[in-house]
C-alpha cells in the first residue's frame, strides 16, 4: 500500500453527492485533539460520523459505510505490519490472534468511548447515544481512520491507528514494567507518585513471598510474589488498570453532563423566542 501524495486525496475524493447536514454543537477540535489529527476536511469527518440511520431520515446522499469499508482495511493492513516489524519469532497463527485481539468489535468499542464517538455520531431518531450498540461505534471508529486516510493518506492513518492501538505494545517493547507505566500516568495527569507498602513476607527464607498493598486514587489492591520487585510490578498493573477504567467512566460521565446541559440550553432558548 503505497500513496504519491498524501495532499492530493482531498481533491481526488470523490464520493456520493454530499449536503451538509445542521450539526451544531459537536466538539470536533477535541475529537482531532484525541486521536493526534486535523482535518483539512472536516466535510469528510462529518461523513464518518453520520450512520446510516440519519441518513435515510434526512434524506441525504451520504452515510459512513464507504468509509468504514475504507477504515476496515487500512486498520488490519497497519496493526498486521506492525506486529510483523514487533514479533519478528512468532508465527502467522500467533500474529493473526494478536491482530484479532486488537482490532475486534469491543477493542473499537472501548476506542469509541474513549473518543466520545456516541455523543458525536448522528444517528436515527429511534436510537439514544447512551446507548447505541456497540457494533455502531465500532464501525464509526473504522469509518474515522477512513476519513483520516482519504484526508490526510496512509502515513496519517497509520499515526492515528498506532496511537489508538498501539500505544500499549509500543511501550512493553521499550521494556516499560507496570510500576513505570503506573508512574508515566500518574505524571502526565499531575498526581503523586506511589508508594508501595510492604504487607509482609512470609514462607521460608530460601523461597519467600512478599505481600505489597498500593493505595492510589481510591483504589486498593494487593499482590504477593516471589520477589518484592514483583509483587510491587503486580500491584501497580492492578492499579493502573482500574485507574485507567475510571477515567474513561469520568469522560463518559462528563460528555453525559455536557450534553445535557447543551439540550436545557437550547430549551431555554427555545422558551424565550417569541
Amino acid at each position: 500500500m503505497s500513496e504519491n501524495n498524501n495532499n492530493s486525496n482531498i481533491n481526488d475524493y470523490h464520493g456520493p453527492l454530499r449536503e451538509r447536514a445542521v450539526i451544531d454543537e459537536r466538539d470536533f477540535d477535541k475529537l482531532e485533539d484525541d486521536i493526534g489529527y486535523k482535518f483539512n476536511d472536516r466535510l469528510i469527518l462529518e461523513e464518518a460520523l453520520t450512520h446510516s440511520s440519519f441518513a435515510h431520515e434526512q434524506g441525504l446522499f451520504y452515510d459512513n459505510e464507504r468509509l468504514e469499508f475504507l477504515g476496515d482495511a487500512v486498520l488490519n493492513f497497519v496493526t498486521a505490519r506492525a506486529l510483523f516489524r514487533m514479533y519478528p519469532d512468532y508465527g502467522e497463527g500467533e500474529l493473526t490472534n494478536m491482530r484479532s485481539e486488537l482490532v475486534r468489535s469491543e477493542a473499537l468499542f472501548k476506542r469509541a468511548e474513549i473518543l466520545r464517538v456516541p455523543y458525536l455520531l448522528l444517528h436515527g431518531r429511534s436510537m439514544k447515544s447512551e446507548n447505541l450498540p456497540h457494533s455502531i461505534c465500532a464501525d464509526a471508529v473504522e469509518a474515522i481512520i477512513g476519513a483520516v486516510c482519504v484526508d490526510g493518506g496512509v502515513t496519517s492513518a497509520e499515526r492515528v491507528i498506532k496511537k489508538l492501538f498501539l500505544s500499549d505494545i509500543e511501550e512493553q517493547e521499550a521494556g516499560l514494567d507496570p510500576k513505570s507505566r503506573l508512574q508515566i500516568w500518574l505524571q502526565a495527569r499531575g498526581f503523586p507518585l506511589p508508594v508501595y507498602e510492604l504487607v509482609r513476607v512470609t514462607g521460608p527464607s530460601h523461597k519467600p513471598s512478599f505481600e505489597v498493598r498500593l493505595r492510589m486514587n481510591g483504589f486498593e489492591h494487593l499482590a504477593t510474589e516471589g520477589t518484592r520487585k514483583g509483587a510491587e510490578a503486580a500491584v501497580a498493573g492492578l492499579i493502573l488498570k482500574d485507574l485507567k477504567e475510571q477515567e474513561l467512566k469520568d469522560m463518559i460521565k462528563a460528555a453525559k453532563a455536557k450534553q445535557e446541559k447543551e439540550r436545557e440550553q437550547a430549551a431555554r432558548e427555545q422558551s424565550e423566542q417569541p
